[in-house]
């Protein structure tokens, strides 16, 4: 498959050789098949132009359907009736996977003349007359190097052959506490919605403002006075911590102030780190002990924590587990990278596939603090196309372009832009979100597309040697906390510095 993909990614520059052979082998199929293929070449870069054409992609998209899909085509390549409808149904607006399913059936399709040619080709060099001369050091310590060599593989075989009695039994308990509501930008902007509906945000921006200190690095002095002033003159005063309404006690609060060495200390003085984790420690013990399980107890979170995956999708999993890890190469287009290999359809089904996404979001979260929330930025803008195929109401989708706006790119939570763009893109999508009509958030999408399509290979061969799904997530889970005890040890290092 990878091979017939190469090839036709070169075709233009290989004379159209397979082509050809299409044609002239008779079957219409395969003929309307690889035609389909390279006007559909012609649709996907459309989408990696500088400037996007709205009327241009319409007009292509229909193109492809009235020419290949549609009942009465012209060059019909025998799609199922039930593509064709969904297909039909999401043409308007036009996105650039909207021909993935009909991708995937003509590459299976062309994969049999792609092997006849192959066969053909091997038989036609196979006329060739090859005379085989095989040259061999035949000595007296060429054969004691073999006979040591067959000793040493026997050897390794039988510690091979041994039998283990170690039965490793794993034990993974799966608890939700405010670190694992972090992780995830969608529900942390629900929880955050919960708490202002009981007059309780202060708590949680608290808790995330001096996160966010704590992530500071130490050498950037000038932000961390700042942001140190910025809690003092929002949180340490008697309207919040140090007045009825805290989350620590009176004595706890007494004790904080003998820590920062006095009230007089705490106003003028920059806060010590030593205070700023035990004002973090008493509001994280609130908010997990009082507001997290009122949240977790809400209609709308419960059944969504609680939801068992469902059959097709952990068939869906296995399949995917099954498929090939090779990357397909990109194709470079006017300094953009295309591709349609099918490594990219499976891809965009795996981030569709509640059980796939999870393992994945958990996997990038390691190799960076925003790439969890691009996996999750991933799959609500998917839900805003779909929202825009439903043909619903203005009121409805607009406010769907809120709700993604203001979880990832403009955040009332520090840091305002919650995912992996440029700051332009953030702006465009903000200033011209009206403009811009569905393809508002269609450069974010690329661009966390591609990023974390650089980690797809990676986690397909970390899940590759783990056998089920509660290993994967206990490995994963193990992973996690070992980087936030590196963490908080490097942190505690400065804890001395000013």
């Amino acid at each position: 498959m990878e091979n017939m993909l190469q090839s036709l990614n070169v075709e233009n520059r290989a004379g159209y050789f397979f082509t050809n052979f299409c044609e002239k082998s008779g079957n219409k199929l395969w003929k309307n098949s690889v035609y389909f293929w390279f006007d559909l070449q012609v649709y996907h870069q459309l989408f990696y132009q500088e400037t996007l054409h709205p009327f241009k992609l319409c007009k292509q998209a229909r193109f492809l359907y009235a020419t290949y899909i549609a009942p009465s085509a012209s060059m019909d390549i025998g799609l199922q009736q039930i593509i064709k409808k969904q297909i039909y149904h999401r043409i308007e607006p036009p996105f650039e996977d909207l021909f993935d399913l009909v991708e995937e059936y003509i590459l299976i399709l062309l994969l049999v003349p792609w092997m006849k040619m192959v066969e053909l080709d091997k038989c036609t060099y196979g006329k060739v007359e090859l005379v085989e001369e095989t040259r061999q050091l035949d000595s007296v310590y060429f054969r004691k190097l073999q006979a040591l060599h067959q000793e040493s593989v026997s050897k390794k075989d039988e510690v091979r052959q041994t039998p283990t009695n170690k039965n490793k039994l794993f034990s993974y308990h799966r608890g939700y506490s405010l670190n694992d509501l972090v992780r995830n930008r969608m529900e942390l902007e629900q929880f955050r919605l919960f708490l202002e509906e009981h007059f309780a945000s202060m708590d949680l921006m608290c808790w995330i403002d001096i996160e966010h200190f704590r992530r500071m690095l130490h050498k950037d002095k000038d932000r961390r006075e700042e942001k140190s002033k910025d809690i003092k003159k929002k949180y340490l005063n008697k309207k919040y911590f140090f007045g009825p309404s805290s989350p620590a006690t009176r004595e706890q609060q007494e004790q904080i102030m003998k820590l920062g060495g006095g009230w007089g200390q705490i106003l003028h003085e920059r806060l010590s780190s030593p205070v700023l984790l035990e004002i973090q420690k008493y509001v994280q013990m609130r908010l997990e002990k009082k507001w997290l399980p009122l949240f977790m107890a809400k209609e709308q979170f419960g059944p969504r924590k609680k939801m068992k995956p469902q059959i097709k999708d952990v068939a869906e999993d296995i399949l995917l587990q099954r498929s090939e890890k090779k990357t397909a190469a990109w194709k470079h287009v006017d300094n953009k990278w295309v591709s349609s290999s099918r490594e990219i359809i499976t891809f965009r089904k795996a981030l569709l596939n509640p059980i796939t996404a999870f393992q994945f979001q958990r996997f990038v979260s390691l190799k960076g603090d925003l790439l969890g929330n691009g996996v999750l930025f991933w799959q609500e803008v998917q839900k805003y196309k779909d929202l825009c195929h439903s043909h619903c109401d203005d009121a409805t989708i607009q406010n769907k372009i809120t709700a993604i706006i203001n979880c990832f790119i403009n955040s009332t939570i520090p840091p305002m832009l919650q995912i992996d763009i440029p700051l332009d893109q953030a702006l465009k999508i903000v200033e011209h979100r009206r403009d811009l009509g569905p393809y508002v958030f269609r450069e974010a999408q690329m661009t966390i597309f591609a990023l974390l399509f650089k980690f797809w290979p990676k986690f397909c061969e970390f899940r590759s040697n783990l056998a089920d799904e509660e290993k994967i997530l206990a490995a994963l889970e193990r992973k996690m906390e070992k980087k936030m005890r590196n963490w908080d040890s490097r942190y505690h290092r400065y804890q001395g510095q000013p």
